[in-house]
């Protein structure tokens, strides 16, 4: 089957490669298939693109990304899905294609998504070797139903066809690469789509020959795109000693969780290459060896020189401007480089902080954006701290940032 692969991704806040499509066309050329990637980012006229690409490729499918329904952050907000569905209609009714959606904004709300835009098929979950499978039904006749469940093995070979993608435009607007050492996360955090996910590790001389494919390129500057890099504590410090041995001159930045850490990994992380951990800290329903574990986790991290961005996520139902002050009391003690902090929590179907709000009527009091809408597609934000009590809260503090006030990530702000 000959397949065309979309990326219709322009939010440049910065731009972020398609990573989950090169995995994608690598998976399926492996299967025989017969695969092109449209790269829609930097397009200036997508539409003539889309008309070029489908003249001279002639594709008997078309598979599209769907990274994020939106940019999530309330003050800046960005809903995508009504540019992807005019994407979906046009290749639908101009050019006569079924139309297959995938990435990790479906499993927001799979069956919803799909509708919203009018696609023909969906994957939701990791799509490279369940999209095989999928093709072959959709091809045969034989699919039952519309929405496919995504699985993955970390056992399976998973290459990856960097070269398809034209990483220089993407540098030079800000980017970076990226890479990933697994799928899922075992956390359980209410707000997170991710929570509870089976978790599988990629094998670590595949992902080490992504990083040395990136470098030949010019790639230099990596983020990685787990959730958390230390879901594993052992597989994270192989994978660092293999990195470091393995040479490849990268700079790159990870998102960690306070736990599952050791002076032994944070100097590894040093060793191989890391400059900035983005810390991943909420406040929701926490003991106080949580918040222990995070002041040993800065400190650790600082000792090596790595810098630590705080993420953190506050003004959960119940909790009160009191206990605010307590949360950045302790998040300041240990000195991290920043702290950003967003009270309006995004709002997606399947979480369990969604239910809990919705089964009580005076939280549901609390919502802003698109409440009416059951499906919660359109963003819907739980707020009851707003951004004049925060910065009242915050009092001046440099070492505070209110999150979504203006629109960049933590490597753009902390430089090495």
């Amino acid at each position: 089957m000959r397949v065309l692969l979309v990326n219709p991704n322009r939010y440049i806040s910065p731009p972020v490669p398609p990573i989950g499509l090169e995995y994608l066309a690598a998976s399926l050329e492996a299967q025989g298939h017969e695969v092109a990637i449209l790269d829609l980012c930097f397009s200036e006229d997508q539409y003539s693109d889309i008309d070029g690409v489908v003249r001279s490729f002639q594709p008997d499918m078309a598979g599209i990304t769907v990274r994020n329904v939106d940019s999530v952050l309330f003050h800046t907000n960005e809903f995508f899905l009504d540019e992807i569905k005019e994407i979906v209609l046009y290749l639908k009714r101009q050019h006569g294609l079924h139309v297959l959606i995938g990435g990790t904004g479906v499993i927001s709300n799979p069956e919803g998504i799909l509708n919203y835009l009018n696609a023909d098929y969906a994957i939701s979950g990791p799509a490279e070797t369940t999209i095989h499978s999928v093709l072959k039904k959709i091809g045969d006749g034989s699919a039952q139903g519309r929405v496919f469940r995504g699985i993955w093995s970390g056992n399976v070979s998973c290459p990856r066809k960097s070269r398809v993608i034209d990483y220089k435009k993407y540098i030079d607007a800000g980017g970076v690469g990226g890479f990933q050492t697994h799928k899922g996360c075992s956390s359980s955090c209410v707000y997170c789509l991710e929570a509870n996910t089976p978790v599988s590790f990629k094998k670590i001389e595949e992902v080490i020959g992504e990083i040395k494919d990136l470098a030949d390129l010019g790639v230099d500057h990596l983020h990685l795109c787990d959730s958390e890099f230390n879901e594993n504590n052992e597989y994270a410090t192989e994978f660092c000693t293999v990195l470091k041995k393995a040479g490849p001159r990268i700079r790159w930045a990870l998102y960690m969780k306070p736990a599952y850490f050791s002076k032994s990994l944070f100097r590894l992380l040093q060793d191989s290459g890391v400059y900035l951990i983005t810390l991943s800290v909420d406040s929701w329903k926490k003991c106080p060896l949580y918040w222990e574990d995070y002041e040993k986790f800065v400190f650790g991290a600082k000792a090596y020189g790595i810098q630590i961005a705080v993420d953190f996520l506050t003004g959960f139902p119940k909790e009160t401007e009191s206990d605010l002050r307590e949360y950045f009391d302790i998040l300041r003690r240990p000195i991290p480089d920043s702290i950003g902090v967003n009270t309006y929590i995004r709002l997606y179907r399947a979480l369990k902080i969604t239910e809990i709000i919705f089964h009580d009527a005076e939280l549901k009091n609390k919502l802003l954006g698109h409440a009416d809408d059951s499906l919660l597609i359109k963003p819907v934000f739980y707020n009851h701290i707003d951004t004049m009590k925060l910065e009242q809260l915050i009092d001046g503090d440099p070492l505070f940032r209110i999150e979504g006030i203006e629109k960049g990530v933590n490597y753009a702000r902390v430089r090495d």
